[in-house]
């Protein structure tokens, strides 16, 4: 099961690393410039930075990982191997030209994979199995509610694309420490305040601000779905807690 997680990690970094690194090619190869307007100048500039930075980290820095995809015997060090996906996945939230979709949700999806073989594990070292899956699920779908950055044209442009940046940021921050709780066996309880709140209020405010322009309908979504899971979750947690 170790070894089948780490596989899921892996084809995660590939396949992501394959669709980003086709987009930044074709925008060099296809004459528009990397920096033709203030949105894809930042776009481009942070996958190329988050390209570089995976690289770095799965080569100098996640050695254990490499060993571990052929011996369940290696140690893993999987807050370093959650950073390094995290880094990746920032790379992931930004809308650059050529961007291929289908083949960012198949990477998302082995990753989500890793995870829920990861609670298969955990599932075996007692405590509540319900809150222990539960908490994967909202997790799932808080990954979800994660805005990638479209441009947009509307007066306040500017600020919009600002909002924008440091939500993705932080949201995925906020992710990657939760993918660090599940990796360590430790996703009993993901329903925090701080994440919750970090994903409601930014996210609310994205899609306010474009909403005659165009809705975000899939954050929209996904950020209600987070929220009903939060709240009903915050609810059967409190009436399972020992008296």
């Amino acid at each position: 099961m170790k070894t089948a997680i780490s596989w899921t990690f892996l084809l995660y970094f590939l396949v992501l690393m394959a669709e980003r690194a086709q987009s930044i090619i074709r925008v060099i190869t296809s004459g528009q410039g990397l920096f033709i307007s203030g949105f894809s100048g930042y776009v481009n500039t942070l996958t190329i930075i988050s390209l570089i930075a995976t690289i770095i980290l799965l080569i100098g820095f996640n050695g254990g990982f490499w060993h571990s995809l052929f011996s369940s015997n290696v140690q893993v060090n999987v807050n370093l191997l959650c950073i390094t996906a995290g880094v990746l996945l920032l790379s992931g939230m930004v809308h650059t030209e050529f961007t291929i979709p289908g083949i960012q949700f198949a990477a998302y999806g082995s990753l989500i994979l890793g995870l829920i073989l990861q609670t298969v594990l955990s599932a075996h070292s007692g405590g509540s199995l319900f809150k222990l899956w539960y908490s994967l699920a909202f997790l799932v779908v808080f990954s979800m509610a994660i805005p990638v950055m479209y441009q947009s044209a509307i007066k306040q442009a500017a600020l919009f694309h600002v909002i924008e940046a440091f939500t993705a940021a932080a949201l995925v921050a906020i992710f990657t420490f939760m993918m660090m709780r599940v990796m360590n066996g430790q996703a009993e309880n993901l329903l925090l305040w701080i994440p919750f709140l970090v994903m409601l209020m930014p996210d609310a405010v994205i899609i306010a601000m474009r909403w005659k322009e165009s809705v975000n309908t899939f954050v929209l979504i996904f950020a209600s779905l987070s929220t009903a899971l939060f709240i009903i979750g915050k609810i059967i947690f409190a009436l399972l807690r020992p008296r």
